[in-house]
């Protein structure tokens, strides 16, 4: 289904939207144009120019490169796409870099986005930086952001680095600083400092950023695999 033999790495893409179904389980990554919806388990990279759908029994250990993703599973390994939703039951322990995020499941790591939304349900341990960011969620970890809205349901620990901070009634425990000054500290911050001080909707990523070169990539694997097939492995339990 995701083989690619030697005479035809660079002709057989994803034409129609693929299926991993729950009980199947892949060794190896997945390269195409089109959509892959996912309630199997997936050990290697996923990279695709549409959407990845990841079901409550889907599962990738490895990276996600893709124009949306939306989440109700684990996922392990970094995450660039346009926008993420990691809805309610889902599990991340991930490095997201993505213009728009919503997050109402569980994650582990790093987060830098345009704009990200916590929901209530939602629990993180990660270190953030965005360009506006409305919690109401638990947050543990800093938050460097323009603008921070605390709901009245958000829980947030750790050092808050804003220059305008609207909080509806949640708890904040930690130090509060401007994000100016933590950008004239931190040369590594101004890389985005000219996104994040604009007031109109700039993106973080374009495009280009996280578009996936097909036959790039298959000309890689082609050159680091067996001349037969890529080294996918698959088995369906049962």
């Amino acid at each position: 289904m995701a083989l690619f033999s030697k005479n035809k790495r660079k002709q057989e893409y994803f034409s129609t939207a693929t299926i991993i179904t729950r009980g199947t389980y892949s060794r190896g990554g997945f390269i195409g144009d089109d959509s892959i919806h996912i309630d199997g388990t997936i050990y290697g990279d996923v990279k695709v120019n549409n959407v990845v759908i990841i079901g409550e029994t889907g599962r990738v250990n490895g990276k996600i490169q893709a124009k949306q993703i939306i989440t109700s599973g684990i996922c392990q390994g970094d995450i660039l796409c346009d926008s993420i939703e990691l809805l309610e039951g889902s599990r991340s322990l991930s490095n997201i870099k993505a213009n728009k995020i919503l997050l109402k499941g569980a994650l582990k790591g790093k987060i830098v986005c345009g704009g990200l939304f916590v929901h209530e349900h939602a629990a993180i341990e990660a270190d953030i930086e965005a360009k506006n960011v409305s919690a109401g969620g638990k947050i543990k970890g800093n938050i460097i952001c323009k603008q921070l809205k605390i709901l009245n349901t958000g829980y947030l620990k750790g050092n808050l680095f804003a220059d305008r901070i609207i909080n509806e009634g949640g708890h904040v425990e930690g130090f509060i600083g401007r994000y100016s000054e933590m950008v004239k500290e931190n040369p590594q911050l101004r890389q985005y400092e000219h996104i994040f001080n604009t007031g109109t909707e700039t993106m973080l990523l374009g495009h280009n950023d996280y578009y996936v070169d097909v036959e790039e990539e298959l000309g890689k694997s082609s050159s680091a695999q067996s001349e037969e097939c890529i080294d996918a492995d698959f088995y369906i339990e049962g």
